[in-house]
C-alpha cells in the first residue's frame, strides 16, 4: 500500500501533516476528514491541492490527480 504525507488545512487553522494513502479518492478523503474534524459534511466541499494549483475531481484517486508527498490539501 502506497501512502504520501501531505498537509490538510481548514478554515484559518494551521495546516496539519496527515499520512494518506494513495487510492483514496478525494471525495472519500473529504468523509474522511470531516469525520475527524467534526466540521459539517456536504456536497459543496472541495480540495485545493498545491502544488497543482486546482481543485482535485472527486471521483479521482489522489494517485490519478498527481497529488504527491509535502503537497498542501486545503478544504474549500
Amino acid at each position: 500500500m502506497d501512502y504520501i504525507m501531505i498537509s490538510f488545512q481548514y478554515g484559518s487553522g494551521e495546516p496539519v501533516d496527515l499520512k494518506v494513502p494513495l487510492f483514496v479518492t478525494a471525495e472519500e478523503l473529504i468523509e474522511i476528514l470531516h469525520e475527524a474534524i467534526g466540521s459539517p459534511s456536504g456536497s459543496e466541499w472541495r480540495l485545493q491541492a498545491e502544488p497543482l494549483g486546482r481543485i482535485l475531481n472527486l471521483g479521482r484517486t489522489l494517485e490519478q490527480e498527481g497529488v504527491t508527498h509535502g503537497a498542501l490539501l486545503t478544504l474549500v
